[in-house]
């Protein structure tokens, strides 16, 4: 099975890195903002660039969401991890991408960059393409043998715009009791 991971937006509090502040001093040392903003898609390793400009957990109006989680989803295909959560999954991780600090609420926590691109299935996947020009992705499936052999990854046909995984890792996320994200069987659709 492949999921899409997603952050539990509603159960607990929001993560709210000023993305502006951030752009700005990364993108500076990357050669622009653009850059900064395409760092995903390109597939772009950020640790010689990185700049901890912090965050916090928010809680969100009309939700009653109280605790921060263990480990969120940001800016689609990151995943950021608390202390507890970097202990817990840093060996496994490693390989697939790379971690950055972050002060969160004034804790030491790590922004997780996947680095790790797999392939589509093309008998499984559609691209949606209206006059010539990308909209997006109408149907996205895998071969089992690529979510097996890989933790967590991102793919190229959606742009690196979000990150998937196996049973391996939401075991793992369950296994450990990390709190804070969904496992959508619906590879399409956020939510």
């Amino acid at each position: 099975m492949t999921y899409k991971i997603a952050l539990n937006y509603t159960d607990y509090l929001n993560l709210s890195i000023n993305k502006k502040k951030l752009m700005l001093a990364v993108g500076k040392k990357m050669g622009g903002s653009k850059a900064f903003m395409s760092y995903s898609q390109d597939n772009r390793s950020l640790k010689d660039v990185w700049i901890d400009q912090g965050g916090a957990f928010v809680k969100v109006e009309g939700l009653k969401a109280t605790e921060a989680p263990d480990i969120t989803v940001w800016n689609s295909a990151n995943l950021v991890l608390s202390p507890k959560a970097f202990d817990l999954l840093h060996d496994e991780l490693n390989s697939d991408g790379e971690f950055l600090p972050i002060t969160i609420n004034g804790s030491n926590s790590y922004v997780f960059n996947c680095l790790n691109v797999v392939e589509v299935d093309p008998s499984a996947s559609e691209a949606d393409i209206v006059n010539g020009l990308w909209m997006g992705i109408k149907k996205l499936g895998f071969s089992e043998g690529d979510v097996s052999s890989n933790l967590i990854f991102k793919t190229s046909f959606d742009r690196c715009s979000a990150l998937y995984c196996g049973e391996a890792f939401r075991t793992l996320i369950e296994k450990h009791q990390l709190t804070g994200l969904l496992f959508l069987k619906d590879l399409v659709n956020d939510f």
